[in-house]
């Protein structure tokens, strides 16, 4: 996976907060990142249209948002009155005391569905269980002891595999070959996007014929192979475009783009404008 799209991280093994707002998030309108930690939060009030995963959801009142390492995540819109509660593990800290085995099994769940509706019980219960967080935060000595934190860690994990295990959608979900296929594709794509960008390369890696392979792909999410591929490419572009100030030769060359003419053609069929164009704009 090539490390050139933004990458979503924090500073320290755990922060929680109930200070996201609308004014907040309105400043990263339209920029795409990578997640890198791991972020639970929650909805209390207003909206938030969000790209994840290349999937459009609009986060509402009493919705929960879980964001797991490696998701793709581009806010496009937030109303002036949101408001969300939050908490959020790096993933050094995961890895160093192996909490993401603890996440394995709800992985296809999260990635599937990273945004579920809660009724306004289950949100009280939540906003209850986030504010002794957010108190124990603010000391020092919590953010020193593991052993706190990997508690908190397992409480999240645990509660959102409750949450998941009684939402409807995904109890009655019928879990099918052509569903696990769709993931595996954009896990694949995600590692692979900056050097692979042929269908059938994609194919082979899934043990399956090409025909096959994009059949399914555009029945299951309406979108062709190529077009998934293209536009986690675009993503990364923008990203680089707008968020850092590499030369775009520079952005061309990390994205496995060697000839700058079929570069910026590249860019302009799917954007209507070219690199410098969009920088600019």
């Amino acid at each position: 996976m090539g490390a050139n799209i933004q990458i979503f991280d924090i500073p320290a093994d755990f922060i929680a907060g109930d200070n996201i707002s609308g004014d907040m998030l309105n400043r990263y309108v339209h920029f795409s990142c990578k997640m890198k930690a791991a972020l639970f939060a929650l909805c209390v009030k207003g909206s938030v249209k969000v790209t994840i995963n290349l999937s459009e959801h609009n986060i509402k009142e009493y919705d929960f948002v879980t964001l797991t390492p490696d998701c793709f995540v581009q806010i496009n819109e937030v109303s002036a009155d949101t408001h969300f509660f939050y908490a959020c593990f790096s993933q050094e800290f995961m890895d160093n005391n192996n909490l993401i085995l603890t996440t394995i099994r709800l992985l296809p769940m999260l990635a599937e569905e990273p945004v579920i509706s809660l009724s306004a019980d289950i949100t009280q219960l939540y906003m209850d269980l986030f504010k002794p967080l957010i108190h124990a935060y603010s000391f020092p000595c919590t953010l020193e002891n593991k052993d706190i934190i990997k508690s908190v860690f397992t409480i999240f994990i645990q509660g959102t595999a409750e949450l998941y295990k009684n939402h409807g959608k995904w109890k009655n979900q019928l879990r099918t070959r052509s569903k696990e296929m769709c993931r595996e594709f954009i896990k694949l794509v995600m590692s692979h996007y900056t050097t692979q960008r042929n269908v059938a390369f994609y194919a082979e890696q899934l043990g399956v014929t090409v025909s096959h392979f994009c059949s399914t792909i555009k029945k299951e999410t309406g979108k062709t192979a190529l077009e998934i591929i293209t536009a986690i490419v675009l993503m990364d572009i923008k990203a680089q475009l707008k968020s850092t100030e590499l030369p775009i030769k520079e952005i061309a060359f990390s994205l496995g783009f060697n000839n700058m003419s079929f570069f910026n053609r590249y860019f302009k069929r799917h954007t209507g404008m070219t690199p410098q164009e969009y920088r600019n704009s």
